[in-house]
């Protein structure tokens, strides 16, 4: 998969792309695009983290929030 399309009334869409086509269009999986990692990255970080609530976060939170926030500006 190297998109998803969300709609607002409906279900969305994934956009797949096969080997080649990925070479030749320089398309790169969901999974490894920057505003992804930084997504989990700081999922993984709020779920362990006792600093980090749905009220605040710690400074490593925060960090990881701001990297998600601008590679979710960055993208596409």
């Amino acid at each position: 998969m190297v998109d998803i399309v969300e709609q607002n009334s409906g279900p969305g869409a994934a956009l797949y792309a096969c080997a080649p086509c990925r070479e030749q269009r320089g398309l790169t999986p969901v999974a490894e695009q920057a505003h992804e990692v930084a997504y989990r990255d700081y999922l993984l970080h709020t779920t362990d983290c006792p600093g980090c609530s749905r009220l605040g976060r710690c400074d490593v939170g925060g960090r990881l929030r701001d990297i998600y926030q601008k590679a979710l500006d960055a993208a596409p």
